[in-house]
């Protein structure tokens, strides 16, 4: 216990001498810095001498001793140039690895099978009878039969048409009547046919033959046109009745 009493005391000793000493410090700072504010002053006994010294004598030089005044050092105002601060960057953010978009793969279409197809459309009504089926034409061959541009397609005006005909045999083929027949609403219109070569004693010659005609149509409807030739005898192809060939293609036409 009194071990502990005396470390106190001394501490508490110390501090009052720091105290003390800063206190002697402060003080002593205070009185210089007043005395050091004091104007000079002449001593009493040189300004006694200079007053008393008679004229015309030699003024002893006096020594004034002038205490060193403490000037203080002009503040120096500066002038330092800030320093430009750069402006701090701005975040970018780090570009992402995108991936490339998926190459589409070509997926077929699905195919969609009706379960109930429709029907066919049924033929049109006024479409042309098929051809009759080839025949017997004893060597002649119709190499060409067709309608010229002149052609009028109007009731009882001028179908211009041309044919030409080949005789593959080498020699004579007889026949009886030869033109074009027309046919209406799917038969032979025998009494409008057009004969352009024929006769008893009619002959294809081994040169063929080339021709051109024409033919009326006296009614307004569809027709079809083909090259027919009768081998029948005289009577029976001039009558109307007998075989009629087919020599070519039928073609289709409309008379207003």
């Amino acid at each position: 216990m009194n071990k502990t009493l005396t470390i106190i005391v001394a501490v508490l000793g110390g501090i009052m001498i720091l105290l003390l000493a800063v206190v002697f410090v402060v003080l002593l700072q205070n009185v210089l810095s007043s005395s050091d504010d004091a104007p000079p002053t002449l001593a009493s006994t040189a300004q006694a001498e200079l007053t008393s010294a008679p004229e015309g004598e030699d003024v002893p030089t006096v020594v004034v001793e002038v205490p060193s005044t403490f000037t203080p050092l002009p503040t120096s105002t500066s002038t330092e140039t800030p320093i430009a601060t750069t402006p701090a960057p701005t975040d970018t953010p780090a570009p992402t690895n995108t991936l490339p978009p998926a190459t589409p793969t070509n997926t077929p279409a699905p195919v969609i099978i009706p379960t109930n197809p429709p029907p066919p459309p049924p033929p049109p009504t006024d479409a042309p009878p098929p051809a009759p089926p080839p025949q017997d034409t004893r060597g002649l061959v119709a190499t060409h039969f067709g309608l010229q541009p002149r052609s009028d397609y109007r009731v009882n005006q001028q179908l211009w048409f041309d044919f030409s005909i080949v005789n593959n045999t080498g020699g004579e083929v007889p026949y009886y009547r030869l033109g074009v027949m027309p046919r209406k609403d799917g038969a032979d219109r025998i009494e409008w046919f057009q004969q352009s070569y024929g006769g008893p004693n009619a002959t294809i010659k081994p040169q063929g033959l080339n021709h051109e005609d024409n033919i009326k149509l006296p009614e307004s409807g569809t027709y079809t046109l083909r090259l027919a030739i009768c081998f029948d005898s005289w009577e029976a192809c001039n009558s109307g009745g007998g075989t009629w060939v087919t020599m070519s293609n039928e073609i289709s036409i409309t008379i207003s």
